[in-house]
């Protein structure tokens, strides 16, 4: 499952990035709001399309929620087992932290369903994932984590993806349909709910938003769509 690696690379690539350049609050809002289309694109050009296709929408609901409400179980964790001054720093690795482990069942249910919409699905995930990557291990740096620990945990970041989308792949690879897209559609609500919790607050706290931030976002819709396209044809 090479493409499980996708993810964790983009979030490694943000992070070493984050590592090499002073951080500008400004680029980073821009390249959240990128990453934040992206998501957007993945679970409405991707996921949902398909999932109608198998299953009713009152799944594609439920299936929606049970994702969502699993990232909120396990922010209402860490927010009890950490101290508060550390909260806001480990609450951005658990979103991406999360958000790599929905990628990783995203891309394993998709490659279940579909060898080519893994391939799509993990290319949409390494493209917003590596601002991400650099938001995450910037904090910890702003923070005066000690630079070896920053790099163990950007190299930490290949571990939930690729252990959700080896499990996500081996159970439902041989499943009836309804089933894979049901488990895909739980991936996308993960994935979009922690995304979006970290995503757009970051890119809201580290600069005002202004007519780029839209254009970002604007942009990373549109270019995940064309890059779908492409795949398609």
């Amino acid at each position: 499952m090479l493409l499980a690696l996708l993810p964790g690379l983009g979030v490694a690539v943000g992070g070493l990035i984050a590592e090499t350049v002073p951080r500008s609050q400004r680029w980073l809002n821009w390249a959240l709001h990128g990453a934040a289309g992206i998501v957007i694109a993945i679970a409405a050009i991707e996921v949902f399309p398909d999932a109608l296709d198998a299953v009713s929408a009152w799944t594609i609901g439920i299936a929606f929620a049970a994702g969502g409400l699993a990232y909120l179980g396990a922010q209402v964790l860490i927010e009890r087992r950490t101290a508060s001054g550390d909260t806001r720093m480990w609450m951005i690795f658990l979103a991406v932290a999360t958000d790599l482990f929905g990628d990783g069942l995203l891309i394993g249910a998709g490659t279940a369903v579909s060898p080519t919409l893994g391939v799509t699905l993990a290319i949409g995930q390494i493209m917003a994932n590596v601002p991400e990557g650099f938001a995450s291990i910037a904090t910890f740096r702003g923070n005066d984590v000690p630079r070896s620990t920053r790099l163990w945990l950007t190299a930490a970041f290949v571990v939930p993806s690729l252990a959700a989308a080896l499990a996500g792949f081996l159970i439902l690879r041989n499943q009836p349909e309804s089933w894979q897209y049901t488990a895909l559609v739980a991936a996308a609500g993960l994935y979009t709910v922690a995304a979006f919790e970290d995503i757009i607050t970051e890119a809201h706290e580290a600069a005002a938003d202004g007519r780029r931030s839209t254009l970002a976002l604007i942009g990373g819709f549109v270019l995940f769509v064309f890059i779908s396209a492409a795949l398609g044809d």
